[in-house]
């Protein structure tokens, strides 16, 4: 434990000092490797100290990635020999993290945690019984749902089930506009990952790199995808290890449909909107630490939440905070958050999910159980 904490105080220093001294991306991959000795130490602690742990290491990332991945360069070899221990662009993406938030940590979500569970879990940690049945270890699992559901915290309590290390990419750090460096990106990605007995890689927007290629003219997308593709059909493993691949996507009709197809995407899993006692829990959760009156009735306010996503929720107690906040900073005296604070916040914070996107989201799932290929969103009726 003092061995990494000595290296986050070493990273840490390093990363500010090259901020300071001009060097941006070396910057970047120093915070980033601080920024995982801090969540790996916060996975060995308890209560105050690793919600501090947690919390400075996410500032931490935070503070990383509005760094360029790369020096400026007067050309692509300047980039490209650049190399890992200089800045590489790819280097800073492809440091993993260790995310200590765990299934208990996430309110409801009980069908899809057990589904993540018997997919991506189970087979790590129970492989006698995986080899009996000969249950794959590792394959691709989609996530599509709302925004704002938890699908990116399910991710990240995968990886922290399994204590693996944690990749996360946007589409825009994969892209390139050199021609072959994005697809040089995927198979560096996948590759740093395999590097590990187990690790899990988790794509955002997962439609912005796999769009349907009937639709998606670039030349540079017509090269990725079938790249993609490749590498999902070789994540599947019965070894001691494998390499579980997340995607998470607003708009699963938006993907090509081979990447749905079995061996790539084996599992699609739909997260919705919470029921009324996941928005109590959420609501609970978000209240918790803050100073409440014993009036606020959380089963009314679940029962009075229909409709509203996980992230609705907490803008809806931080929305009635900040009231009460500002009355003690404009001279109150100061007071807990009250049922009245909660209905007016309440009055402000709408669902932000339409029931249009709902009824998308309940065509896709009927198409997709019955083999049917689902259409592309139409104008006006598809946008999540």
């Amino acid at each position: 434990m003092r061995a990494l904490v000595d290296r986050f105080e070493t990273e840490k220093a390093a990363g500010l000092a090259a901020a300071r001294g001009g060097s941006p991306a070396e910057a970047r991959v120093h915070l980033l490797r601080a920024a995982e000795c801090l969540y790996r130490l916060a996975q060995g602690s308890t209560g105050r100290l690793r919600e501090s742990r947690v919390q400075n290491a996410e500032k931490l990332l935070a503070m990383a990635r509005k760094l360029p991945a790369s020096a400026p360069a007067s050309g692509r070899a300047a980039a490209s020999d650049a190399g890992e221990a200089g800045g590489d662009g790819a280097a800073a993406w492809l440091l993993p993290e260790r995310p200590p938030v765990r299934f208990a940590d996430i309110a409801g979500l009980a069908d899809v945690k057990e589904e993540i569970l018997v997919k991506m879990v189970y087979p790590f940690t129970h492989p006698e019984a995986a080899e009996r049945y000969k249950v794959p270890r590792g394959g691709g699992v989609l996530l599509y749902g709302p925004p704002g559901t938890g699908k990116t915290l399910l991710a990240r309590a995968v990886a922290g089930e399994l204590d693996a290390p944690f990749y996360t990419v946007r589409p825009s750090e994969i892209m390139s506009k050199w021609v072959g460096e994005a697809e040089q990106n995927v198979q560096k990605l996948f590759d740093a990952a395999r590097a590990h007995p187990r690790a899990v890689i988790f794509i955002d927007e997962v439609d912005a790199l796999l769009p349907r290629r009937s639709q998606d003219t670039s030349s540079v997308m017509r090269r990725v995808v079938p790249q993609i593709l490749a590498e999902l059909e070789g994540v599947r493993g019965k070894g001691p290890g494998a390499l579980l691949f997340v995607g998470a996507t607003n708009e699963p009709w938006a993907l090509d449909p081979a990447a749905l197809r079995p061996g790539r995407f084996d599992r699609r899993i739909h997260v919705g909107l919470p029921d009324p006692p996941a928005r109590r829990e959420i609501l609970r959760i978000h209240l918790s630490g803050r100073p409440v009156s014993q009036e606020v009735s959380l089963d009314s306010l679940a029962d009075g939440t229909e409709g509203y996503s996980g992230a609705d929720l907490r803008a809806v107690v931080e929305r009635a905070a900040n009231r009460v906040f500002l009355e003690a900073v404009g001279g109150a005296e100061q007071r807990a958050i009250g049922a009245a604070d909660l209905r007016e916040s309440l009055a402000d914070v709408r669902p932000s999910v339409s029931r249009a996107q709902l009824e998308r989201f309940r065509r896709f799932e009927t198409d997709t159980r019955a083999g049917r290929e689902a259409a592309p969103a139409a104008a006006g009726g598809g946008e999540a």
